[in-house]
């Protein structure tokens, strides 16, 4: 889809457990160039967490008119994110993306202004961090909704072995 990018991230692992690094914004050494890319131009205003703690739950749809998020599923959570193009003059307008992020999918997703974005947990509980690039305004919340089994997106809730 125009616009949406997924980072995977390197997960280091040792008998300990592990380590993931999730954010830097230079390149300090070889190996770091990738990451520092990535959020290069992300202009980072605020970090949001969300727990869903019940069963079958769907998050979402909705979209952002001034905003993007980037999106990141910490193990041992899992979810499916599901994506629509809602931008008029975009090449993939009206097209969909399925993103299954967490354990054993380390990765951010960047999903752009006027694309809508929602998910499933696939494990419970399932913690989400997501970084947007606009502080949340009350008087000016930037926040619309389309239902979550919106044609272009009912099938895509399934849960097909993720």
């Amino acid at each position: 889809m125009e616009g949406v990018r997924v980072f995977p991230l390197r997960r280091f692992v040792d008998d300990r457990g592990l380590f993931l690094e999730l954010y830097r914004n230079q390149a300090t050494h070889p190996g770091s160039e990738e990451l520092a890319r990535f959020f290069s131009g992300v202009e980072v205003a605020q970090l949001n967490y969300s727990l869903v703690t019940v069963n079958e739950h769907i998050k979402g749809l909705h979209y952002h008119l001034k905003q993007a998020d980037v999106w990141f599923c910490p193990p041992p959570f899992k979810l499916k994110v599901v994506l629509l193009d809602l931008r008029r003059n975009s090449p993939t307008a009206g097209k969909t993306q399925v993103v299954v992020l967490g354990e054993g999918k380390d990765a951010w997703v960047y999903i752009p202004a006027g694309v809508a974005h929602g998910y499933r947990p696939l494990t419970n509980p399932c913690g989400l961090f997501y970084l947007v690039t606009r502080c949340f305004d009350l008087n000016d919340p930037d926040e619309y909704r389309i239902p979550w089994d919106h044609p272009a997106v009912k099938e895509l809730w399934e849960v097909k072995n993720e």
